[in-house]
């Protein structure tokens, strides 16, 4: 009961640290407390609090590192990840006018056409990205950021990394959101998305087209979601 008791105590503070510092004013930078700096307090107060052995889960860690293996591979792979080469189109000589005859009968002969009256191409995907960033509720990625801030991860950050651990979670946060709405947009906006390429050859736009810009954000994510893993004590 006394603990309980001690951690409602740390709750209520936690409310009058966020009143006080106006958390959710535009800019925020500006007041006397911060977002980051009113975590990071209610961080210390967390890591003084004696927990039960078993609300210590290594299972916290695990999911960690399972996050960073996660974003490691999809960027390692991630034209693998992206491009889907499943399409098979007409070749654009065999709808000429001349070739009408030539169409029919290989459409009559086969209903579909066979692998020598077609050319594979390819469109660009974000739906194996998405899988991996976890906002379509699959993988470690799912609601990372809260399982960040819980009191069994941040009780094992040393006192004094716990500014530089909330400015990891969030930076982390704030690239995942870009990469969840850029990936999204990729789906409907990108030419490569909605236009088929021929295999082999490099998609148009790639340089600056949103999936593009997500892989970027999801990089500098994973180099977040690392400093953050790296500051969190292994028991």
């Amino acid at each position: 009961m006394a603990s309980f008791g001690l951690l409602l105590l740390l709750f209520i503070a936690a409310g009058l640290l966020c009143e006080h510092a106006d958390c959710y004013s535009v800019p925020h930078r500006r007041k006397i407390f911060s977002r980051r700096a009113a975590l990071s307090q209610i961080g210390a107060a967390f890591a003084t609090v004696s927990l039960p052995a078993n609300a210590k889960e290594d299972g916290d860690i695990s999911l960690v590192t399972d996050a960073t293996d996660a974003l490691s591979s999809l960027i390692e792979n991630w034209e693998r990840a992206t491009v889907d080469c499943t399409y098979a189109d007409v070749p654009r000589e065999l709808l000429e006018t001349k070739n009408k005859e030539k169409l029919l009968e290989k459409a009559s002969e086969f209903a579909l056409f066979d692998k020598s009256t077609s050319v594979v191409s390819c469109k660009r995907t974000n739906r194996v990205v998405r899988d991996y960033i976890g906002v379509t509720g699959k993988g470690p990625l799912v609601n990372l950021e809260k399982k960040l801030l819980k009191q069994s991860l941040v009780q094992q950050v040393d006192p004094d990394n716990l500014d530089d651990y909330f400015s990891a979670v969030e930076t982390f946060s704030q690239e995942m959101a870009k990469a969840n709405s850029l990936s999204y947009t990729a789906g409907t906006a990108d030419f490569d998305s909605v236009n088929n390429f021929a295999k082999g050859e490099a998609s148009v736009n790639e340089g600056d087209s949103n999936l593009e810009q997500a892989r970027r954000a999801i990089e500098e994510a994973n180099k977040a979601l690392k400093i953050a893993s790296s500051l969190i004590a292994v028991s």
